[in-house]
């Protein structure tokens, strides 16, 4: 999932996807333009939004989000503490999403990172919590001289948000963080992540449908569709449950296979100084979906291939050689032939390059990619 990119925290790329605009104008509009005004102004037949009441509902909105990043957050950290990159954060129409690098090698590790998103928002949910209480009493006894009302609204919707964000997370079912901690502990028990992710997809399909089933419900009680926001969390959850183990399975075939096995050793040496022109006519157009290694006859210089060649002009592809659009040996990151298949989808799923470059002893030796790991797969189902 990618999308533009707002910062870095933690060295983890915070990213908001063009959905994440649609439930951010929602939540303005909802708040803004109906819950405030009727709420600053309960005498009026007929309260309408101002400057206040819409500033009020961007605050509130970006406090929503800004809860749903340190629930993310908390995940990533405690990932990179058991030694798990984090490459980015990603903010959408269902909430956030951490892109880690690997999945947990052990159950502890598991677990730790799951239950670290809900303890946040309990968290979050305690402090702004006492924070309305606290304006409560300092508004009841007009101690400051000033009306609190407003923070009061804010301070509740975020406390009752957050509140609301962990029981749903902790919620048995995969991938939720609750589906999660449940794998971590029958995993644990029966050492087989394989049947403990299974029977945990199953509780998170069955969330799904309990979501969905209260959806159709709300429709048939009269409600309309005031219910489609379940269904669209139920759907939602059912496919990344689907998925997850799906993703599972994966790696676990991915696991007993190194990337010696699987790599393509087809390897392709063009010279820096050959014009982008050249390189398209008489080697890329031969071979499309190969990544070339840039070499001087001496030394390794980098990589090349249709992605590093694809946004450049027609009018300059004279003018610009094979040194000016490579990606440089020093911004490669190698993988070993001694890991894992598994280890090498990881490192895909986080790198901008469709394949990895394979050294041994300073020296390129292959290439590994999405086609190597689907070719294998598919003959390993076959």
């Amino acid at each position: 999932m990618r999308g533009w990119r707002i910062g870095r925290i933690f060295g983890i790329e915070i990213t908001v996807d063009p959905s994440w605009f649609i439930i951010v104008g929602l939540t303005v509009y909802i708040f803004g333009f109906l819950e405030f005004p009727r709420e600053l102004n309960p005498r009026a037949m007929r309260p309408r939004a101002d400057w206040f009441s819409v500033s009020l509902g961007i605050l509130t909105s970006l406090l929503l989000f800004g809860s749903v990043l340190l629930h993310e957050l908390s995940h990533s950290w405690m990932a990179i503490q058991r030694g798990i990159p984090v490459k980015r954060i990603t903010l959408f129409i269902f909430g956030g999403v951490a892109q880690i690098s690997k999945e947990p090698d052990r159950p502890f590790s598991e677990f730790l990172i799951a239950i670290m998103g809900p303890l946040m928002s309990v968290a979050l949910a305690a402090i702004f919590g006492a924070a309305w209480l606290w304006l409560q009493i300092l508004n009841s006894t007009d101690t400051l001289g000033v009306s609190l009302t407003p923070l009061i609204l804010v301070t509740n919707i975020i406390f009752q948000v957050n509140g609301t964000l962990a029981l749903f997370n902790l919620a048995p079912g995969f991938p939720l963080d609750g589906g999660r901690v449940l794998r971590a502990a029958l995993w644990g028990f029966s050492h087989n992540i394989k049947r403990a992710t299974l029977w945990a997809s199953r509780l998170g399909q069955l969330i799904a449908l309990l979501l969905i089933g209260s959806a159709v419900v709300v429709y048939f009680a009269g409600y309309g569709i005031g219910g489609i926001w379940n269904a669209m969390i139920g759907l939602f959850l059912w496919n990344a449950a689907t998925d997850g183990y799906r993703q599972t399975l994966i790696i676990e075939s991915l696991r007993g296979v190194t990337v010696r096995q699987l790599m393509t050793t087809n390897i392709e040496s063009i010279s820096p100084d050959l014009s982008i022109a050249e390189f398209i006519d008489f080697h890329l157009l031969h071979r499309r979906d190969q990544t070339f290694v840039v070499s001087d006859g001496f030394a390794f210089q980098g990589i090349i291939g249709v992605q590093q060649v694809r946004g450049i002009p027609r009018e300059e592809w004279t003018r610009q050689r094979v040194r000016d659009v490579m990606i440089s040996a020093q911004k490669i990151q190698p993988i070993d032939p001694g890991e894992t298949a598994a280890n090498a989808l990881n490192h895909l799923s986080t790198s901008d390059s469709d394949e990895l470059v394979v050294i041994e002893a300073s020296q390129v030796i292959g290439f590994i990619g999405q086609s190597e790991l689907a070719r294998y797969l598919k003959l390993k189902t076959a």
